[in-house]
């Protein structure tokens, strides 16, 4: 069984409490995604997830919003990997607690 699986095992809570989820959902989202990487940094350091997961994000969300402001003509494929990246950073924030076992 992975370190990284969930099941019962009795590893920390992410979020102490569902808004504590919802600002960090809405954070990802309203930040466009820079907010991403330093969540899953937290998650990574609590053994949520892996610790390649938040340097995912970093390296593909980062070069794109910037290259949104550094190229002169970007198009508009670059928004809409931006957007895609995004609401899946989003998705897995929302989820990383879900199949955690209760505490108590």
């Amino acid at each position: 069984m992975s370190e990284y699986s969930t099941g019962t095992s009795a590893r920390p809570a992410l979020y102490g409490s569902p808004r504590h989820r919802v600002l960090w959902v809405v954070g990802v989202v309203f930040s466009a995604g820079l907010l991403a990487p330093p969540l899953f940094l937290g998650a990574a350091r609590k053994g949520i997830v892996p610790r390649t997961v938040p340097a995912g994000y970093a390296v593909a969300i980062y070069p794109l919003a910037l290259g949104r402001q550094w190229l002169p003509d970007p198009g508009d494929w670059i928004s809409w990997a931006l957007a895609a990246l995004v609401l899946t950073a989003a998705v897995h924030a929302a989820l990383l607690d879900t199949g955690r076992a209760p505490a108590g």
